[in-house]
């Protein structure tokens, strides 16, 4: 389908406005890219308008809309083939299930994706008063650092900073490897697999370090998880601030109806 019939009345930029104009094109963009896969109007494949059919209408230099475009692609929005122009993307998305526990490495498989995972740091360091109170444990004891990056499809997705309890996991750091999953060693190695867990969510904005893990600008749209786990005996055995990429991820829900909703 050739978009381009329909893209002059959705996307528009307001040159007094102090936002730079090359994130207002890029965000209309976005938006109706968005709309339109949701409502069917637009598919993977469609063809964006051209970089000069966008300066024309928009009255803004090539310059800023290849700048915009640029970011789209990095967010794996658009891709761009020489000579033809920038094109929707496939949406590769993982779905997390807010209902049970998952293993984020089986359910990219069920998914259809590849998954992968890389250590960026791992390291034993003194507890903070409130971390060792999170994790009940006593303030001299020390607690065990894991910095990751998790992949879908060779694309980044989500930064893990992970801490565990060390008088739980000793000789954690010579046991640990990506090879294996983090709570499969946890159960195997240790007999402390996870069998509950407490999440916090909320919508941030892409932070620096994180911009420059996932090739995105900064102040993107994420989504923050803290996971405080528990063991089978109710004992806390990791603490996890993972951020997810907000246009790699969707949250699915399972609702059932019940004798009160009847009842209203």
């Amino acid at each position: 389908m050739d978009s381009s019939t329909s893209w002059e009345e959705e996307i528009s930029v307001d040159h007094g406005s102090l936002r730079p104009l090359y994130m207002q094109v890029k965000e209309a963009l976005e938006e109706w890219i968005t709309n339109g896969l949701h409502d069917g109007s637009l598919c993977p494949g469609d063809r964006l308008p051209s970089e000069n059919e966008l300066s024309e209408k928009l009255k803004i230099s090539p310059i800023t809309v290849k700048r915009a475009l640029d970011d789209l692609r990095r967010q794996g929005l658009i891709h761009r083939i020489q000579g033809r122009g920038s094109f929707i993307a496939e949406q590769h998305k993982i779905v997390l299930p807010l209902t049970k526990l998952f293993s984020l490495t089986n359910l990219t498989l069920q998914q259809g994706m590849t998954p992968a995972r890389h250590t960026l740091s791992i390291a034993e360091q003194a507890a903070s008063p409130r971390l060792a109170k999170r994790l009940k444990i006593a303030q001299e004891d020390s607690v065990i650092k894991l910095v990751r990056v998790r992949l879908i499809d060779g694309k980044p997705f989500a930064v893990e900073t992970t801490y565990l309890p060390s008088p739980l996991f000793p000789d954690f750091l010579a046991v640990f490897t990506d090879q294996i999953p983090l709570y499969e060693i946890l159960a195997e190695h240790y007999h402390h697999g996870v069998v509950r867990a407490e999440d916090i969510i909320e919508p941030v904005l892409i932070r620096p370090n994180e911009a420059r893990i996932f090739e995105i600008p900064v102040g993107s749209l994420a989504f923050l998880f803290q996971r405080l786990a528990y063991d089978a005996l109710g004992k806390p055995v990791e603490s996890t601030k993972s951020v997810f990429r907000g246009d790699l991820v969707n949250f699915s829900i399972e609702m059932t109806n019940d004798k009160e909703v009847n009842e209203r």
